[in-house]
């Protein structure tokens, strides 16, 4: 696996893959069809490229390079995450890396590739002197709690939420 900095040319893959990993992350608390919440998701991802121009996010492309000929070598993007790296923390002003989105084709889940593209935005933190990278993760999506983990992230704060009615 390797990992690069995406561009304009990744957006169709992101905007795919961006539609799958929607029903893993989804509170049990929000509850509605789920046709609702994939036109909402997909609504909120074409804006999504044009936000990560406008804000300057960098984007990583987590890729397999499968050897298909003596010479010829094909590349096959597995999983992308979007870092913005000028993002201020709320309490205390201090700026902050924030992975705004990180997806895994499924069948890649659990073998690495979450971990290069968490690599390859802590690396880019640390080269540009940020000194903190945050995430947020339902507390519910126990795969993605334990990956994030295991890479060292530990809990700041709780974000609670009530249904009313």
């Amino acid at each position: 696996m390797q990992v690069r900095q995406g561009n304009v040319r990744d957006w169709p893959f992101m905007y795919a893959l961006g539609k799958i990993g929607i029903p893993e992350s989804i509170s049990p608390w929000r509850k509605q069809p789920m046709e609702v919440t994939l036109k909402y998701r997909e609504e909120f991802l074409r804006g999504f490229w044009t936000w990560i121009q406008q804000s300057e996010a960098k984007v990583f492309i987590v890729e397999e390079l499968k050897q298909e000929a003596e010479e010829a070598q094909s590349v096959h993007p597995l999983g992308y995450l979007v870092l913005h790296d000028s993002a201020r923390e709320e309490l205390t002003g201090l700026t902050q890396g924030w992975i705004m989105d990180i997806v895994v084709l499924p069948e890649w889940r659990g073998k690495g590739a979450g971990k290069v593209l968490l690599k390859a935005a802590e690396d880019h933190c640390r080269e540009q002197g940020i000194s903190y990278l945050g995430l947020a993760v339902s507390s519910h999506n126990v795969k993605a709690l334990r990956l994030y983990e295991s890479y060292g992230f530990a809990e700041e704060r709780k974000l609670l939420v009530k249904q009313l009615n």
